[in-house]
C-alpha cells in the first residue's frame, strides 16, 4: 500500500469511482451493501444514472460528485460523500436537493401517482450531529405523533463517519460487519490493522478499487485537484467570515453561536462519558474546544481525555 498515491475515500472523486460503474460486480456489491444496510431496501437490480467522472466537474466547487441510482421499481437513490462538518447551509442544500430529485420526476400530462417514485438520500459526512449521537441518522416526513406520512416520498439518511471509531472500540475490527468495515475505511483509510483482515470481502474490494484508481494518472490528477479546490473554497469562506467579523456585521451572531457551541459540547461530553462538567468546559480556549471532537473518540477514560485536552495550548 506504500506505493499508493490516493487513500482517502472521503475525496468524492475516489468515492464516486468506488460506486459508479453498474457493469462492475464490485461496484454493484458496494452499492447494495450501503443501500440494503442503511435504507433497509432490497434491490435486485440497480442502474447508475450518472456514471461519468468528468474532469471538468472537479474545478466546479459547487458540483456534487454524487452517485444517482435507480432501482427496478423506479425508486431514486442518491448517494454522496460530504467531506466537511454539518452547517445550516449544508442542511438546507441536502433538503433542497432531495426535493429537486422528487420534482424532476413530474411528466406533463401524467398523474402524480404515475411518476412519483420515492427518493432516498444517503449522505456520508465526516461529522456528528451532537444532538443525534448515532452512526445512521434517518429522517422522513412525520406528524406530531411520530407517524410517517402516508405515501412518504422522501427519506434522508446521514451516515456520521466519526461514530464508526466508537463502534470499533466497542467491538474490535474482527467482529465488525461488512458495512462497518467499509465505513471504517471511509473514515480512517486502509490502515495496517485493516490490511491484516485478508479474509474480508469488503476490504478486498476496496483495496482492489484503490489500486486500480492509482494506476490512472488522470484519476489521481482529478483527486488532487478536488482536494485543492475544496481547500481553496474553505479558505475563501474563512476570509469572508473574518471580513464580516472585522466589520462588525456578524458580532451578535458570533456571540450566540459560541454560546450555543459551548452548550452542545457540554451535552456531547455528558452523553459520551456520563459527566456534565460545565465549569471545566467553559474554561477551555478555542483550540482546546476544537480538539474535543477528535480526542473524544480516541479516549474512553474521562480523566485521561481531560488531561489530553489540557495539554493543548493556544
Amino acid at each position: 500500500m506504500s506505493k499508493q498515491f490516493c487513500n482517502d475515500f472521503k475525496n468524492d472523486v475516489l468515492f464516486k469511482y468506488l460506486l459508479c460503474d453498474d457493469l462492475d460486480p464490485d461496484c454493484i456489491f458496494m452499492l447494495k451493501l450501503f443501500i440494503e444496510n442503511i435504507l433497509n431496501i432490497k434491490c435486485h437490480q440497480i442502474t447508475v444514472l450518472n456514471p461519468d467522472l468528468n474532469p471538468k466537474y472537479v474545478n466546479d466547487k459547487d458540483m456534487v460528485l454524487d452517485v444517482k441510482v435507480k432501482t427496478t421499481n423506479g425508486d431514486i437513490i442518491d448517494i454522496e460523500m460530504q467531506n466537511s462538518t454539518f452547517s445550516k447551509s449544508h442542511y438546507c442544500r441536502f433538503q433542497q436537493y432531495g426535493a429537486t430529485l422528487l420534482a424532476s420526476q413530474k411528466e406533463k400530462g401524467k398523474d402524480y401517482t404515475e411518476t412519483a417514485h420515492p427518493v432516498y438520500q444517503i449522505i456520508f459526512i465526516d461529522d456528528i450531529d451532537k444532538d443525534n449521537l448515532k452512526l445512521i441518522d434517518t429522517y422522513r416526513s412525520i406528524n406530531d405523533e411520530g407517524m410517517v406520512e402516508k405515501y412518504n416520498l422522501t427519506t434522508r439518511s446521514y451516515v456520521q463517519l466519526p461514530y464508526i471509531n466508537i463502534i470499533r472500540k466497542q467491538k474490535g475490527l474482527k467482529r465488525m460487519t461488512g458495512i462497518e468495515l467499509a465505513l471504517y475505511i471511509f473514515k480512517n483509510g486502509i490502515d495496517n490493522d485493516i490490511i491484516g483482515l485478508t479474509d474480508q470481502g469488503v476490504i478486498n474490494i476496496m483495496k482492489k478499487k484503490l489500486e486500480k484508481f492509482n494506476e490512472e494518472a488522470k484519476l489521481r490528477d482529478m483527486y488532487y485537484k478536488r482536494d485543492l479546490n475544496r481547500a481553496a473554497n474553505e479558505s475563501e469562506k474563512q476570509e469572508i467570515y473574518e471580513k464580516g467579523k472585522i466589520e462588525g456585521k456578524a458580532e451578535g451572531r458570533i456571540e450566540g453561536r459560541v454560546e450555543g457551541e459551548l452548550k452542545n459540547t457540554i451535552n456531547f461530553i455528558e452523553v459520551r462519558y456520563g459527566i456534565r462538567d460545565e465549569e471545566w468546559i467553559s474554561s477551555l480556549n478555542e483550540k482546546q474546544l476544537k480538539a474535543i471532537k477528535k480526542i473524544i473518540f480516541e479516549e474512553d477514560d474521562y480523566e485521561k481525555f481531560k488531561q489530553q485536552i489540557e495539554k493543548i495550548h493556544e
